[in-house]
């Protein structure tokens, strides 16, 4: 996780534990920390383990995803260049995929 990616991180942490009137010494009690070791995690000083992120998302009522990414992460199912075929593929009919797909499998069995 690099530097931006944690203080974002910590800034959303902030504004949770704001948002149910948490202090930061209350927190650091509800997950069983310290409150300096709370206090570098909330200011982005230091990352925390799983196992205090999940206490966090828990207490917080937040998914560890929104947590950590935040809700601009946006999920893409495939890799790139995957995307980049179906977006290619998209332009033609059924029938010349079908056709298309029955040329590769004659080329494949023609290669083996």
């Amino acid at each position: 996780m690099n530097q931006k990616d944690l203080d974002q991180m910590a800034m959303r942490i902030k504004e949770k534990r704001k948002a149910y009137g948490y202090t930061q010494e209350e927190m650091a009690e509800q997950l069983n920390i310290s409150y300096s070791y709370y206090t570098k995690i909330e200011n982005g000083f230091q990352a925390p383990s799983l196992d205090i992120l999940i206490r966090i998302a828990s207490t917080l009522q937040i998914s560890l995803d929104k947590l950590i990414f935040g809700n601009n992460r946006r999920i893409q199912p495939f890799s790139p260049d995957t995307q980049e075929l179906l977006q290619f593929i998209s332009q033609y009919n059924r029938e010349e995929l079908i056709r298309c797909r029955n040329l590769l499998n004659k080329l494949i069995s023609f290669l083996n």
